[in-house]
């Protein structure tokens, strides 16, 4: 009797312990935070050369976005002038539309990958995990899997998944690579963050390309990156859209 008391304890204290390759996608979050906390950067202002493709990958508009991030959680976007006051604004959970100065909309929204690709390394994780759950990523599934030659963790979907909302983030350095959203009816979104180039302590993908149903729809690319020791915080405010800039 003790003997199998004895067995079915290491039995149960088995299948109790964590699996190399399964994780709370709460502690990854927590994981990048610490690995960057106090060494990001707080600004950034890019150019965003921005490219749309048909469905049979010609290029259908080239525009030159101007784009400007107070982290953790603000984001203006310019289009094609920067003396113009038309764009958008994520701010908070938030997005602002904007033409000629004037907002034609605004709604709630997350914005998952200003939060995957900057947010998640300048706030503390449980505001994060908040965000992500709510745009439909389960964080307590997660896998291990091979990405571009590098080890990487994806949340979202357990080994074998690859139709749930998930991300991957590139195990060695916890950066965030890819995303995958499913919008249901069979279209999903396949998200790259790619050529991740060093800015002071903290990093940005200079190309991010995006796939819709496997096609590549639109590619942006970054140049001109700068992190100026200040922003307005004008900027980020609707009403001051049209007379805000932060560069030349």
């Amino acid at each position: 009797m003790i003997f199998k008391k004895l067995i079915l304890s290491i039995t149960v204290l088995f299948f109790a312990l964590p699996n190399e390759h399964n994780g709370d996608g709460l502690k990854l979050l927590n994981k990048m935070h610490k690995r960057y906390e106090g060494k990001w950067y707080k600004t950034l202002t890019f150019d965003q050369q921005t490219i749309r493709y048909d469905e049979d990958g010609n290029v259908v508009s080239d525009n030159v976005w101007y784009e400007a991030i107070q982290m953790p959680d603000k984001l203006a976007i310019k289009f094609d002038e920067m003396d113009k006051g038309n764009g958008m604004i994520f701010r908070n959970d938030s997005i602002y539309q904007l033409k000629d100065g004037i907002v034609t909309g605004s709604r709630i929204m997350y914005h998952p990958l200003l939060i995957l690709g900057f947010s998640v390394y300048d706030q503390p994780a449980a505001k994060t995990a908040n965000a992500l759950t709510i745009l439909g990523f389960d964080l307590d599934k997660t896998h291990q899997r091979d990405y571009n030659g590098k080890k990487v963790y994806v949340v979202g979907a357990l080994e074998g998944d690859e139709t749930s909302n998930q991300f991957w983030i590139d195990k060695e350095t916890l950066l965030f690579v890819r995303m995958t959203q499913n919008f249901g009816n069979g279209r999903n979104q396949d998200v790259h963050f790619n050529k991740y180039e060093r800015i002071g302590g903290g990093w940005i993908a200079t190309e991010v390309k995006f796939y819709t149903d496997k096609k590549l729809r639109l590619s942006e690319v970054y140049t001109n990156i700068k992190s100026p020791n200040k922003l307005s915080p004008a900027i980020f405010e609707p009403a001051n859209f049209e007379e805000a800039r932060w560069m030349p």
